[in-house]
């Protein structure tokens, strides 16, 4: 009786199963591929003069130069050879400490300079208010889908 049982009933065939194996397997794939996606960082370049490099590798060669004025303002120029596309300035306050980072959407091309003060931007302040200021430059480079903003490290950008 038993065996007559087992004749009838039927398992899934096996061009199913193997479709089903298939789709699981890509589907895993698919899932591990976007997960890596996250730790690889996209490929930004620069081309300045003909030579491509990583746009990271640019940080360390931009040179900007303080400036303080007598009025109390401030600014930099850039004494190097690499366009500033934008920059961000972190200012820390005298009076109560807290720490800012204010965006500015101005570029800086070599041998030019930025003078910063409220009639540049409403928010800054004269240089006297401020325990630490640093300019941290953003540099645009190419990827493959077109034009990147790389924001340097903190650590390349000058302390006015």
């Amino acid at each position: 009786m038993n065996s007559s049982i087992m004749k009838e009933k039927k398992g899934v065939s096996p061009v199913v199963s193997t479709v089903l194996l298939i789709m699981i397997v890509i589907v895993i794939a698919i899932i591990i591929i976007l997960w890596a996606r996250g730790f690889v960082k996209e490929i930004i370049e620069k081309n300045i003069d003909g030579n491509i490099k990583r746009v990271n590798e640019y940080c360390n060669e931009v040179r900007l130069e303080p400036l303080i004025n007598n009025d109390r303002s401030f600014g930099f120029d850039n004494v190097g050879n690499v366009p500033v596309y934008r920059f961000n300035l972190k200012v820390v306050e005298t009076n109560s400490g807290n720490s800012e980072i204010l965006n500015f959407y101005q570029s800086v091309n070599p041998g030019f300079g930025v003078i910063l003060d409220s009639t540049f931007d409403p928010n800054i302040k004269t240089y006297d208010l401020y325990d630490e200021i640093v300019v941290i430059p953003v540099l645009l480079g190419k990827t493959e889908g077109g034009n990147k903003e790389f924001q340097c490290p903190e650590e390349t950008g000058v302390k006015i």
